[in-house]
């Protein structure tokens, strides 16, 4: 495989859901070997499922690929096949094309810049495809009547190359339907953010749990607080946990969790509190779920038989590099409410010491740098080898919390 990996990129509708998957090979620059690796990996290594979860992906997809037997390993409805914006348009890709979608594969076409010349050129294959990826950068003049064309002929149009918020809002009102970029990665400000009443009181059940309370003062709290308490013994019983037994009570929650796990899972259930009280906020859960599940496996690597206060702080750094995402405030002051140690604080922003290594290391493998990726290997002597199945059990676990949510 070489020094490659599985990677995703979310796709997202107007609301921030997730709707579909982008997925590519790490440093292979989408190259017809990179496609059939890709392809040949999902069905006999990892598995449609576990890299897609109930989701559909995206594989690019070349002239030579579109005729190839490779095409009939996944199952159609599950991929969609992303035409590359270099494909040579003739009549036997025309012919090729609208045999394979009156059979139900799906095609799109990838990375088009909206340019008069490009509409006539690939106007052609419109009625063979479901979705068009627009590449914002290269298509600055589109207008929203453009966008009605586009679908009044069938097509469902999808924004690529979104770096901002306020691109993805013009994206918005010119009526796209999804949307895909690092925009979904990058804080929005407000004006005067502040918490809600029920994100109030998920951290001060946060901070009871820190401050080693007992057992009947934590219960009394969860208990006073019946929709938190609702919806954690959801989570707890969800297929993320696997417990033998379901959970009823409160008091069985504490006493079989831990302190600490449930105050990781009380974290995680403020930002899914976020994504239902916002409803401009992107799957945060989703990307919280892969990064802790990412620092925590990493920490393994590197250190054998970590202990459960480093695997903690792993978890916990991990979590809170995303927190600000969550409520739009600047980080520093969410911070300060949860009361972060300065060396967690160090972490997060000068990426210094051992989790602030951990942490950028982590952020090099969600932006598919592989650079940065191969100096931590190095520096810690770990093969290559060893990364994918952590990549690809994070997606997994991620898949599990999609699923729990509905």
């Amino acid at each position: 495989m070489g020094n490659s990996y599985i990677g995703r990129q979310p796709i997202v509708n107007e609301r921030g859901a997730l709707f579909a998957y982008d997925l590519f090979y790490s440093g292979q620059n989408n190259t017809p070997q990179a496609t059939a690796t890709l392809i040949n990996d999902i069905q006999s290594s990892f598995g449609v499922d576990r890299i897609l979860g109930k989701r559909i992906g995206f594989i690019r997809a070349d002239y030579r690929f579109v005729f190839h037997e490779l095409l009939d390993l996944l199952p159609k409805e599950r991929i969609v096949y992303a035409l590359m914006e270099d494909i040579a348009i003739d009549p036997p890709l025309c012919e090729h094309l609208a045999k394979l979608s009156g059979q139900g594969y799906q095609f799109a076409l990838n990375d088009f810049a909206y340019t008069p010349e490009n509409i006539e050129k690939f106007s052609p294959i419109f009625p063979y495809l479901e979705y068009l990826k627009i590449d914002i950068p290269r298509s600055g003049r589109i207008k929203r009547d453009d966008v009605e064309k586009l679908q009044n002929q069938g097509l469902i149009v999808i924004g690529s190359k979104i770096e901002s918020h306020a691109i993805h809002a013009e994206c918005v009102a010119k009526g796209f339907s999804y949307f895909q970029g690092y925009f979904i990665s990058k804080p929005r400000v407000l004006e005067n953010p502040s918490f809600s009443i029920d994100q109030e009181s998920v951290i001060n059940l946060w901070n009871m749990l820190q401050r080693d309370v007992s057992i009947d003062e934590l219960v009394k709290a969860f208990e006073l607080n019946h929709m938190v308490s609702l919806k954690l013994i959801r989570f707890i019983n969800s297929a993320v946990f696997s417990l033998r037994n379901p959970v009823s009570s409160i008091r069985h929650v504490l006493t079989l969790m831990g302190r600490e796990p449930l105050s990781h899972w009380i974290m995680l259930l403020m930002f899914s509190e976020a994504q239902e009280s916002d409803e401009n906020t992107i799957p945060l859960l989703l990307m919280v779920v892969n990064r802790t599940e990412l620092m925590t496996k990493l920490l393994a690597l590197m250190t054998p038989s970590p202990s459960k206060q480093q695997m903690a702080t792993a978890y916990f750094v991990g979590m809170l590099s995303l927190i600000h995402l969550l409520f739009h405030i600047p980080h520093r002051d969410i911070l300060k409410r949860l009361n972060v140690a300065p060396e967690i604080e160090r972490a997060l922003f000068e990426g210094d010491g051992f989790y602030g290594e951990l942490l950028t290391t982590v952020r090099a493998v969600e932006m598919a740098d592989n650079e940065g990726i191969e100096h931590f290997l190095k520096k810690y002597n770990i093969d290559y080898a060893r990364l994918e199945p952590i990549i690809a059990e994070a997606m997994e676990k991620v898949n599990q919390f999609d699923e729990a949510m509905g």
